[in-house]
């Protein structure tokens, strides 16, 4: 397997890291969605002309599809991995930071640092960066 530059596999390995953290985003922005803001209270707020919800609405519709486009890479390189054990190795070490020493499966740590980093180039080639 290629090696992938260094600040692309940082970048992906800190999305990956960080899937439940966009889970939990994704969960906020559907919430704010749904629920707006506060109604305006009845008193001027500048002159400025525009349309301040619709700007709203469009960098929270901008920020839920960047989230939406990692979370979309992580599960679909997490899909791919060849098997259930390799998976769960993913889930242990990568989405809930359980340290390789401490993961018991019946892998080799070297084993171990392979799955992860084919793990990392998938999520670097969903995401179109390789």
């Amino acid at each position: 397997m290629k090696r992938l530059p260094d600040d692309i596999y940082r970048q992906c390995v800190a999305i990956a890291k960080s899937y439940y953290a966009m889970l939990q985003r994704r969960k906020e922005q559907e919430e704010e969605i749904l629920h707006g803001s506060a109604p305006p209270d009845g008193q001027p707020h500048g002159s400025g002309v525009g349309d301040p919800t619709g700007r709203k609405a469009e960098r929270l519709i901008a920020a839920r599809q960047r989230n939406e486009q990692k979370i979309r890479a992580v599960e679909q390189a997490w899909a791919r991995m060849d098997d259930d054990t390799a998976r769960e190795f993913i889930r242990q070490n990568v989405f809930e930071g359980v340290p390789m020493q401490y993961i018991d499966l019946p892998v080799s740590i070297p084993t171990m640092k392979r799955m992860r980093s084919k793990f990392v180039c998938m999520v670097a080639e969903e995401l179109g960066e390789i």
